[in-house]
């Protein structure tokens, strides 16, 4: 994604020895940053870290050695894992580590880029480090997909420090300065240096971001429940800390919320480091921010980038009377009192706000709201880096959304010899051309671990890029009610919170437990509102029983005999008596029961004790009635939550129903539209999704949720929809700058006569796998066992998987889109009439023919079981639905 200017960095480092902060060169003066200084900054970065929660840390594209050989060595620090990109970098650094029997014990190094998270743990990490690395990222696109691919690693209550960050709001201020360093710049013509500033602000070849980005990221990223942006501390004045920052964006609730807290406005009644003082000490506030301070650092910066459009002003650097005092003096002031003393950006890019707090009234932990941030759009907080093959002119970026060009002294002539090219800003010495990457490192070799297999569009495989979230253990039932501990309040529905939503399905499920719904039964379900609906699949499910959500308008003679039906009032007049079959109908007028208490449905309740493999839904179809297990809601209940738009039109079937399952046990909140909302517009739909800021789809019908998809990647919005079949389902994610792909947990293959992935380009058969794989068809053993295949590839964990046969031909476009053909797939062995098979089976006693001239998928064995053969076999030749959805 943006491994090409980091693995410069990263190669750059190999070259130097020592860990120490030397060798950046100044953007003013071409001359070195003074090694104090650098070690200052170094030293910054490590002391915010050291905030953070850090047994178990990643630093995500370590592209400075000070982070991984000192953080490393804390006591605190158990594990210390690191990503590298250059394998030039990783062999340094493991020669270092190697060396160190303290450092030995606790780093690993893994060559990977740095948005490569492929088998990295979930929910594993205490804090992620991605520091001096942003900046490579080629747009707000792509930052916001690394992020959102971190998130998920993080254990409960983790931090993602984002460090070393450019601020865009000053990148006017920082290319005045540097144009006005130059020797004889101030008595030039001054609209010729306005437009020398202009040009390097366009050219700037690096991410600047505005500090009011994270808040914009945080509302679409509901993972995220603190904010806290702060600025570098530090006594020295240089470009370090005048214009960059650091983030923390944490998964905890945070110990306090600071956008609330008393204000004092400098120059109101504190006009100096004294006044501050005597303020804190008169009063000892618990918190105070001490708002709209002069910005020191920048100020003569800032005053020069004013005078630029003010003929009447001198645009020289002159010191300027100093209207504040610098913000280390005001940070030390207050932390002599015993106040922690936290500095971030004011209402203005040249002021700045003091947050200061008594740590004996305010507990320790994240903070949120440290940044008062403007309530803003995230896609004009982001600059646009002069990368190759953009337009860098000076017309080519909004005057004021220009990024900043890099520092003169980082930018070689072009007939600079490569072992004389000036370092880096940051310490590391600029590189010299890359060679061709070295062949892949033997086993023997200490300083690669494995890396994930080539997941490249086009190689048979269709599957995310990064890694699998582990399933979450437990039932659906204990994995709601694990949410609503979490976040009581939080909003599931329209008018509906979680605590509201568990209690209504508790009494609902005490009432099916009633009418002799449990373990072993099912109960049918026609309901069109979605509050309705929510409330009737949590109580159906934690009754044991198995839902069946129908639509009464289709034919259902060949569903199960359920024991319940809840239905409203059309499905009531739609659907015929059940014999034996209990029926509860929902009044349209009627009002929501109250919730009368909370009534947790127990195993005393039940009729007989719940079984783990019972299915948790029944889905009609062609070839039999498909049972849905629970993977598909264990596994989105490891993921981050993420807002739910539920357009649904009348009544939702089983993919609806394990998609809002799904959204409810990971705390998303589920938007519904009303009757405004033209549903068949696409471009309406998304503008409707964007200002809700909700990313996944329930329902929706295949034409409009092909063209959203569509639609997103044009203007590069995050979506999720799903779709595909009852016994293979799909959940397909369209990430910024990348073309769709399947979610975590989801995968497709596309596979030859012999079960291979078919080569680049290539037409083959399409099987389903992952999560979205049914149980089979109830009590149909004959068709589970040659449509549910053995996996050939397995679970990430090594186990047996199975996969399931849709009949049809697919490939894989050159954009890495799925395409499914029209017609069967002539490389299905399957509909061959004269293969030859054999019948596989598993540790869990899976059954499954297969071909005999294909290789046995590990943890599969051949049986001799040739009573599971011939009722196999007749199913093998049965016509298959003609009426496939075509979603991607």
């Amino acid at each position: 994604m943006f491994d090409s200017g980091l693995n410069e960095q990263q190669d750059a480092l190999a070259t130097v020895p020592g860990d120490g902060p030397t060798g950046g060169i100044s953007s003013y003066d071409a001359l070195p940053i003074p090694p104090a200084h650098l070690r200052e900054w170094r030293n910054a970065t490590l002391g915010r870290i050291r905030e953070l929660p850090r047994r178990r840390v990643l630093q995500i594209g370590a592209a400075t050695r000070t982070l991984p050989t000192r953080l490393a060595r804390d006591e605190e620090v158990r594990e210390y894992w690191a990503t590298v990109s250059s394998p030039a970098a990783v062999a340094a650094l493991t020669a270092r580590v190697e060396a160190d029997p303290v450092l030995r014990e606790k780093v690993r190094l893994e060559l990977r880029g740095a948005e490569d998270t492929f088998g990295l743990p979930a929910g594993h990490f205490d804090t992620i480090v991605v520091d001096s690395v942003v900046q490579y990222v080629p747009d707000l696109a792509h930052l916001r997909a690394l992020v959102e691919r971190l998130l998920p690693l993080l254990a409960p209550g983790g931090s993602l420090f984002l460090g070393d960050l450019r601020n865009l709001d000053l990148a006017h201020c920082f290319r005045t300065g540097t144009a006005l360093a130059r020797p004889g710049a101030a008595r030039g013509d001054r609209e010729a240096l306005r437009r020398r500033v202009e040009r390097e602000v366009a050219l700037e070849t690096e991410l600047l971001l505005s500090p009011a980005l994270f808040d914009a990221l945080a509302r679409d990223l509901p993972a995220v429940r603190a904010v806290d942006v702060r600025v570098k501390r530090g006594v020295q004045h240089n470009e370090l800390t005048r214009y960059r920052y650091d983030v923390v964006l944490s998964t905890a609730e945070p110990a306090a919320d600071l956008t609330t807290a008393p204000r004092a406005r400098w120059g109101e009644g504190i006009t100096t480091a004294a006044g501050l003082v005597d303020h804190l000490r008169a009063r000892r506030p618990a918190l105070l921010r001490l708002a709209a301070v002069p910005n020191r650092r920048v100020h003569d910066e800032y005053a020069a980038m004013q005078s630029l459009f003010d003929p009447l002003e001198s645009i020289d650097l002159a010191p300027q009377d100093a209207p504040a005092p610098a913000p280390e003096a005001l940070c030390r002031a207050a932390e002599r009192l015993g106040y922690r003393a936290v500095p971030t950006w004011g209402e203005r890019p040249d002021l700045l706000d003091f947050v200061l707090l008594d740590p004996e009234q305010v507990p320790a932990g994240p903070l949120t709201g440290v940044y008062a941030a403007p309530v803003v759009e995230a896609a004009g907080c982001a600059g646009t880096p002069a990368a190759a093959g953009r337009d860098a002119g000076p017309d080519a970026v909004p005057q004021n959304r220009r990024p900043a060009r890099p520092p003169e002294g980082a930018i070689p002539s072009a007939r600079t010899a490569p072992e004389t090219l000036p370092p880096h800003p940051d310490g590391a010495a600029a590189p010299a051309p890359r060679p061709a990457p070295p062949a892949p490192s033997t086993p023997s070799t200490p300083t690669v671990t494995a890396t994930r297999p080539d997941t490249r569009p086009r190689t048979g495989i269709w599957a995310c890029a990064g890694a699998d979230a582990p399933p979450a253990e437990g039932d659906v039932a204990s994995l709601f009610a694990a949410q609503v501990a979490r976040a009581p309040g939080a909003v599931a529905l329209p008018g509906l919170d979680y605590a509201e939503l568990d209690a209504r399905s508790d009494l609902l499920a005490h009432a099916l437990l009633e009418h002799r719904a449990g373990p072993g039964t099912c109960v049918l379900t026609a309901l069109s509102s979605p509050a309705g609906f929510a409330v009737a699949a949590l109580a159906v499910v934690k009754t044991g029983a198995a839902l069946l959500p129908v639509d009464p308008a289709l034919d259902l003679a060949e569903a199960p005999h359920p024991a319940v039906l809840l239905l409203d009032e059309t499905a009531d007049l739609l659907l015929p008596a059940v014999p034996g079959a209990a029926r509860l109908v929902r009044e349209e007028s009627a009002g929501p029961l109250p919730p009368a208490g909370h009534w947790p449905v127990t195993d005393a309740d039940r009729l007989r004790p719940p079984c783990p493999s019972a299915p948790l839904l029944l889905v009609p179809g062609e070839d039999g009635t498909v049972s849905v297990g629970g993977e598909a809601v264990a596994a989105a209940a490891g993921a981050a939550p993420v807002d739910t738009a539920w357009l649904v039109r009348g009544y939702p079937d089983g993919d609806a129903a394990i998609g809002l399952l799904s959204a409810l046990v990971c705390g998303a909140r589920v938007h519904v539209p009303d009757g405004s909302l033209t549903r068949d517009v696409p471009h309406e739909v998304l503008g409707w999704l964007r200002r809700r800021g909700a990313r996944m789809v329930l329902g929706g019908a295949d034409d409009v949720l092909c063209a959203l998809l569509t639609l997103a990647r044009a203007e590069g919005a995050g979506l999720s929809v799903s779709g595909g079949w009852a016994e293979g389902r799909l959940v397909v994610e369209q990430v910024p700058g990348s073309p769709p792909r399947p979610a975590p947990g989801y995968r497709a293959y596309l596979l030859d006569s012999l079960l291979r992935p078919v080569g680049p380009g290539e037409t083959g058969a399409l099987y389903i796998a992952g999560a979205g794989v049914a149980q089979g068809y109830a009590g149909g053993p004959g068709g589970d066992g040659e449509r549910f295949l053995p996996d050939p590839f397995g679970r990430p964990d090594g186990g047996t998987a199975r996969m399931w046969r849709t009949g049809r031909a697919a490939r894989l476009d050159e954009d890495g889109c799925l395409r499914v053909l029209d017609g069967p797939a002539h490389d299905d062995p399957f509909a061959g009439e004269h293969t030859t098979f054999v019948v596989l089976t598993d540790a869990a006693g899976h059954r499954a023919l297969w071909p005999a001239t294909a290789a046995v998928p590990e943890g599969w064995y051949e049986t001799h079981g040739e009573d599971a053969y011939e009722p196999c076999l007749g199913h093998l030749h049965s016509p298959l639905d003609d009426d496939l959805g075509d979603l991607f």
